[in-house]
């Protein structure tokens, strides 16, 4: 994190200074918001972060804690609000995922394993196909990779479009009438704003995903796959980033299951702040990555159809196979 921005949440965080008390002087709150920082950042245990700053491990703990209450507090509604299907937020979507390859798009959907240490009765439910315990981050990212909306906290058993049915992402866009009103007439097809996804997600008008593979699969096919699967790394690239600025997700929380979720949403809250001011991702972190758990496989869920979402998926590949000739 450079400097700029570390200063925004020294100057937006005072509720985390603490008054002197007649036994001992408080850490100073640079000192907390470091240490903070510094546990998200890094994969190291309590006991090795307080040697580093000369601190208790349960202050560490107690320090990470409330710094994540105050950050989702303070910075959620401006940088995790609500706002993906305003007027303005889904015309500059459209415009970026556009100049990526893919129309009328709003983002992409995906889900992100977690390593977690679930209490005994919830067990079972967390274990998820490669076979370790886990909570999921389901998101919808935007062209720019930052999160516009999250879901935090569903069993690592559970499957992606079944977390994605059952979200409100999923009812705010079937209810949406401007994803409608902004549709756009393509290849004589009229076109609404939609959100993209992999194999896992069920077929709709507002939800497109990949023709299923085929060895036979025509130009169109193969083009529209294509251009789907670039404009989706978005949400890869996303929580690649996320992984390698914040090393406690990738390797794991070992927290109290009651505050896994507030460290993944200041977790994500942070990746956003850094994403708009420009922060660059170091590649050393991106290779640290590699040696983190394998995700689980999503399942296929292929065989769907839906014959308005077909006729869309046609008229955008037809549009993406006459993009690239020219």
């Amino acid at each position: 994190m450079e400097r700029p921005c570390f200063d925004i949440l020294v100057n937006r965080l005072e509720v985390l200074r603490k008054k002197d008390t007649n036994c001992r002087a408080a850490i100073p709150l640079e000192k907390r918001i470091a240490i903070a920082l510094y546990t998200l950042d890094s994969s190291s245990e309590y006991r090795t972060v307080g040697r580093l700053f000369g601190v208790a491990p349960n202050s560490v703990c107690n320090i990470l804690h409330e710094f994540c209450r105050a950050l989702i507090d303070e910075f959620s509604k401006e940088y995790m609000s609500p706002n993906y299907l305003t007027s303005d937020k889904i015309d500059e979507c459209v415009k970026g995922f556009e100049a990526i390859g893919f129309p009328q798009c709003l983002g992409a959907i995906d889900g992100c394993h977690i390593e977690i240490k679930p209490p005994a009765p919830e067990a079972v439910d967390h274990h998820n196909y490669k076979g370790w315990y886990s909570t999921v981050l389901f998101a919808l990212v935007d062209y720019r990779y930052r999160f516009t909306y999250v879901n935090i906290g569903s069993a690592g058993r559970c499957n992606d479009s079944m977390i994605y049915q059952k979200s409100s992402l999923a009812k705010h866009i079937e209810a949406s009438a401007l994803l409608q009103e902004k549709a756009k007439e393509i290849s004589g097809v009229n076109v609404p704003v939609m959100l993209i996804g992999d194999w896992a997600f069920r077929f709709s008008k507002k939800l497109m995903k990949p023709y299923p593979f085929s060895t036979v699969a025509s130009l169109e096919q193969r083009t529209f796959n294509y251009n789907l699967s670039k404009a989706r790394r978005v949400v890869e690239n996303a929580f690649g980033h996320l992984k390698a600025r914040f090393q406690i997700i990738g390797k794991g929380l070992d927290s109290h299951h009651k505050n896994n979720s507030a460290i993944i949403m200041s977790c994500c809250i942070l990746h956003n702040i850094l994403n708009m001011h420009n922060s660059a991702i170091n590649e050393n972190w991106e290779l640290a990555t590699n040696e983190q758990r394998e995700q689980p496989d999503t399942s296929n869920s292929s065989a769907d159809f839906n014959q308005s979402a077909e006729q869309i998926r046609s008229a955008i590949a037809k549009y993406c196979v006459d993009r690239n000739e020219n």
